[in-house]
């Protein structure tokens, strides 16, 4: 029975869609508290919850949130350390970012740029991560929600005179190597919007279109496209650049086949709702089990991923409230209904 049981488990940790044969590395960075820029509303929060949905992907996953110059390369070594040899490597940021000469800069929060001196000492150019990437990764993914409107471009703007028209609004067109794919909150050249949520438009639809079971990066792009032209009334224009040679799929689960007999599968897709459900219930981000919710409208978690829903954000707006204990004990008392065949192991 005990052999049973192990072999049970472990036929679950696959079956799970978050299980993956691949090396997956992630760094994601959110800087919101700028020292001398006003600071910004969501890029913490964006970096969090990202972290979250990569590591339910797969991704061993490096943060940094609000990172002066030295927290931001001490977080780009750290995560260049583990991405030798991956057949997947993301970069994930929020915060401010700017353009010039063609060059794009990442921006730190003790960034003052007082002057074109500044640039090289107080800034990061992106390419440093991008080439580090493509020397040690096969798949290379990046994010960047970093072009909101930006104070700092326009006081080194000022600082260089009649040469000010080489600091351009938002990012510039980045080329990439093979087997790399950018993708930009907006279109070159354009800022884009902070948003008045938890989140940044363009993160929000990464956090719901990311990961598409069955489906290609390209398309979960096109989908966030959409999305975020939807949320924005057309005014912000998701931009990518793709150099992949071959599909990006970031989530392996196939898509259940809807001419399967419903009573040939109802076993199987309760032991897969119980593993989807044990990948996500210890995850601090809604948007999952949101997620759950969608895909199991009557599933055995409902109610109890409605509380963790209500707890999340109870403890957003209280951060000292400690309401976990109800949720944490449903959950332990929550059972698979009595007309159901509860799954092995649970």
């Amino acid at each position: 029975m005990r052999y049973l049981r192990a072999a049970i488990v472990l036929s679950l940790i696959f079956l799970s869609p978050y299980a993956w044969a691949e090396k997956r590395v992630a760094l994601v960075i959110g800087n919101s508290a700028y020292q001398h820029a006003p600071q910004l509303i969501n890029p913490q929060n964006d970096a969090s919850d990202m972290a979250s949905k990569l590591t339910g992907l797969g991704f061993v996953v490096v943060t940094g949130r609000d990172l002066d110059l030295t927290g931001l390369r001490q977080s780009i070594r750290e995560f260049v350390s583990k991405v030798e040899g991956a057949d997947v490597a993301l970069f994930f940021y929020a915060g401010h970012g700017l353009q010039v000469n063609g060059g794009n800069y990442l921006i730190p929060v003790d960034a003052q740029l007082r002057s074109n001196n500044d640039l090289d000492f107080e800034a990061l150019p992106i390419e440093l991560v991008l080439s580090a990437m493509e020397r040690n990764a096969k798949v290379n993914l990046v994010f960047l929600d970093a072009c909101r409107d930006n104070p700092l471009a326009a006081t080194l703007a000022r600082s260089k005179g009649t040469r000010s028209s080489v600091v351009g609004r938002g990012l510039a067109k980045l080329d990439t190597g093979v087997g790399s794919l950018i993708a930009f909150a907006t279109q070159p050249g354009n800022v884009a919007l902070d948003g008045a949520g938890r989140n940044s438009p363009f993160t929000t639809a990464l956090l719901k279109h990311l990961g598409t079971r069955g489906q290609s990066i390209t398309d979960d792009l096109i989908a966030v496209r959409r999305t975020v032209l939807q949320a924005t009334d057309g005014k912000q224009v998701p931009w990518d650049s793709s150099s992949l040679t071959g599909p990006v799929v970031l989530n392996l689960s196939p898509v259940p086949d809807t001419t399967t007999s419903p009573a040939a599968t109802t076993a199987t897709d309760r032991t897969v709702e119980l593993a989807y459900w044990n990948s996500i219930k210890d995850l601090t981000a809604s948007s999952f089990f949101e997620a759950y919710l969608q895909e199991y409208p009557n599933g055995a978690f409902g109610t109890l991923a409605r509380l963790k829903i209500a707890a999340i954000a109870e403890r957003a707006v209280n951060p000292g409230d400690a309401g976990q204990t109800d949720v944490a004990a449903l959950e332990h008392a929550t059972q698979w209904p009595k007309h159901q065949v509860r799954p092995a192991g649970t």
